[in-house]
This record gives structure tokens, C-alpha cells and sequence, in this order.
């Protein structure tokens, strides 16, 4: 019973931790926001989806026992990050703003542009997984049970889904999108200049 009431602790503890972690300024987050304010309702979803499969990858690697990773091998998907990163800015930057009274464009990123950009944009922060794989061992050890080396990490899947989910329902809730209405035209422009210096701060770190 104490260990059970032990365990329960311990899920609240990392929940608490995730929740502030998800929440912080990050590609994740920004990258969240710039869909949810410049895009589709489905294709924010799909980001989130993406995303939270991104955190499903970093937790497979966890428990398969790939926490110590090379670090040669974290700098090329960090590298790998920073490309992808500074495309998704780039593009943010040149692309046509959306005409609130038009209809959707024919060539409008689709929902599965937004599943593929969160998943990629996750699986390749070498620091979500560092975070992940330190955070873990707050919790988990060889002696815990298998039950519980399997909840936690479907947990946490479940958790970064609902998580960014509420955020997206948030961002285009009708008293956000209004206050957000007059900003249409560059709010995008500015969370892909964010992500620009985003990429630009982990090239710096990969090179050190």
C-alpha cells in the first residue's frame, strides 16, 4: 500500500514537472503556436499528434535502454534539428499571410504537413531527450516494476497529447482568435523569426 501510494507521488511529481517542461518557450511550444494562430484547427492537432509521437520515440529509446546515446550522434540530429528548424522559420517568413474572409487556399499546408513538422521537430532536440532520459531516473530504476517502467512513458505520451491538444483549443478558442484577428497578418511571421533564433541558439550549442 505505501509503495502504491510511493508510486502515485511520484507520477503527480513528473506530471507537474512535464506540464511546466511543455509549457515552456521551445521549438514544441512555438512551433504549436505558430500552426495553432496561422493554420488550420486539424492541422494544429496533427502537430500535437506529431509531437506527442516524437515523445513516444524518445521514450522507446528510454526504455529500450539507448539512454546513453554518443554524443556524436546527438550532435548530428541536433544539426539535423537546426535545418529543419530554420526551413520551418524561413518558410514562416515568406509565406503569404491568410485572408480572414477568404477561403482556404488549395495549397494550404495540410494536416499531415503539421503531424510530420511536430514529430520531426521533437524527435530531433537532442535536449527533450536528455531531459526525458534525467528526469526518468528521478522515477524509475532497474528494481521498479514492470508495470510501472511501462505506464509511466504511455503516461507521459498521453499527457504531452492532451497537453499541447489544450493549448491549440485555446489558441483558436473565439475570444483568443478575436484578440488574435488583427494580428493574422504577422503574428505567424513573428513565432517563425522566434524559431529562426531558436535554431540559430542550437547550432551555437552543437558547435561548442
Amino acid at each position: 500500500m505505501c509503495e502504491d501510494v510511493g508510486m502515485a507521488v511520484d507520477l503527480a511529481w513528473l506530471l507537474g514537472v512535464l506540464t511546466l517542461a511543455l509549457l515552456s518557450p521551445g521549438p514544441d511550444f512555438l512551433l504549436v503556436v505558430k500552426n495553432s494562430v496561422g493554420g488550420t484547427r486539424a492541422r494544429a492537432l496533427a502537430t500535437a499528434v506529431g509531437i506527442a509521437a516524437g515523445l513516444a520515440v524518445h521514450m522507446a529509446l528510454v526504455s529500450i535502454g539507448l539512454a546513453a546515446l554518443p554524443a556524436t550522434v546527438l550532435r548530428v540530429v541536433q544539426l539535423i534539428g537546426v535545418v529543419f528548424l530554420g526551413f520551418l522559420g524561413v518558410r514562416a517568413l515568406v509565406s503569404s499571410p491568410r485572408a480572414s474572409d477568404a477561403a482556404e487556399p488549395a495549397e494550404a499546408p495540410s494536416a499531415r504537413s503539421g503531424f510530420v513538422e511536430g514529430l520531426v521537430c521533437n524527435v530531433t532536440n537532442p535536449k527533450a531527450f536528455v531531459f526525458f532520459v534525467s528526469l526518468f531516473a528521478q522515477v524509475i530504476d532497474t528494481t521498479s516494476p514492470a508495470a510501472w517502467r511501462l505506464l509511466v512513458p504511455v503516461v507521459v505520451v498521453v499527457h504531452g497529447l492532451v497537453v499541447w491538444s489544450a493549448l491549440v483549443f485555446a489558441l483558436q478558442s473565439a475570444p483568443v482568435a478575436r484578440a488574435l484577428g488583427r494580428a493574422q497578418r504577422w503574428l505567424p511571421r513573428a513565432f517563425g523569426a522566434a524559431l529562426l533564433l531558436v535554431a540559430v541558439a542550437m547550432l551555437v550549442d552543437a558547435l561548442r
